[in-house]
């Protein structure tokens, strides 16, 4: 049986967003895709698990700049009475190794959207060949 993410436990701690992320993707598949999961304020995950195919190694002005757009617009609707919603991001990639330094650069990148739109950030990950690993 598949369950929704909504009706998992809240993700509470850092080691609860990882093993979520672990769980939902894992080692990477695909090149260069940018996986955004949104988070309430209750720190439930939404049902949203929004891939962004061909994002480019580095961070680009312009994605980043729709990001920021995209999330201010989802951000209040995920405001609950325990407080403002939060993004996740996971960087999949196909090499090998843990981060780089465009990883780093989009840990940065990403950081500034949530702060930009009104999210708090619960984490930005990789996904490679050798499983998930924490950028930010």
């Amino acid at each position: 049986m598949t369950m929704s993410p909504t009706s998992l436990p809240p993700l509470l701690t850092d080691d609860d967003v990882l093993e979520r992320v672990a769980s939902l993707l894992g080692p990477a598949t695909k090149d260069r895709c940018l996986w955004l999961l949104l988070v309430d304020g209750d720190r439930k995950q939404t049902p949203v698990l929004m891939p962004i195919e061909d994002t480019p190694p580095r961070p680009d002005p312009r994605m980043v700049d729709g990001l920021v757009r995209v999330l201010g617009q989802v951000a209040d609707a995920l405001v609950t009475s325990a407080g403002a919603g939060s993004a996740v991001f996971v960087l999949e990639r196909t090499g090998h190794g843990t981060v780089t330094t465009a990883d780093a650069a989009w840990g940065e990148a990403l950081r500034a959207v949530c702060e930009s739109s009104g999210l708090g950030l619960l984490g930005v990950f990789t996904s490679t060949v050798d499983g998930v690993h924490r950028v930010r």
